[in-house]
């Protein structure tokens, strides 16, 4: 496997969600995200947020100095690829990233992504997400990809629970909630 890549000086971060969507929740929680991997990374941080409608992520993500956004086609894997091989990290800032409410392509969008990371030996996170209910194959197949991402951080006590409750997943609450804990991510 390649060598970890660094964060130091100038990352480039690709933050992968459902942007542009139309879905004000969504569009609420990728500001928060950008907002805290420029705070956490610093501002010389580039971002990158793709989306499947460029024009309605610009309505309310304005791109500037390390902020860009990018067109991702409805047939995704080698442009996911590409993205996360020029980028030094992977960040899944999607609130509905483990689960399959919605239908399995998006869950496996956000797999393949952390699938590609894994490939290329660039760190993977998800921050601020959930976790629900799966059908048994994207269970399986999102257990196996999960636990070898390096950190999961939920949104919610609730997503914590759930892992407790049988889920194969791995997930730290974030230490930053009133009444959050720590689970060990293994």
């Amino acid at each position: 496997m390649p060598e970890r890549a660094h964060l130091e000086g100038n990352p480039r971060v690709l933050a992968i969600g459902y942007s542009g969507a139309n879905n004000t929740g969504a569009e609420a929680l990728l500001l928060a995200d950008v907002e805290d991997l420029r705070a956490v990374l610093g501002p010389r941080a580039s971002i990158t947020v793709p989306s499947l409608n460029v024009g309605n992520l610009r309505r309310y993500l304005r791109e500037g100095s390390g902020l860009s956004i990018v067109r991702m086609p409805y047939v995704f894997p080698a442009t996911v690829w590409r993205l996360v091989r020029q980028h030094d990290v992977l960040v899944l800032v999607e609130g509905s990233t483990f689960m399959d409410t919605w239908g399995s392509p998006l869950l496996w969008y956000f797999l393949w992504a952390a699938r590609c990371a894994r490939r290329a030996g660039k760190p993977c996170l998800a921050y601020a997400v959930d976790a629900g209910d799966l059908c048994a194959q994207n269970r399986r197949l999102t257990g196996r990809i999960a636990s070898r991402m390096d950190l999961i951080v939920v949104r919610a006590k609730a997503a914590a629970e759930r892992r407790a409750r049988g889920s194969s997943l791995a997930m730290t609450h974030s230490p930053t909630l009133p009444g959050s804990e720590i689970q060990t991510v293994s």
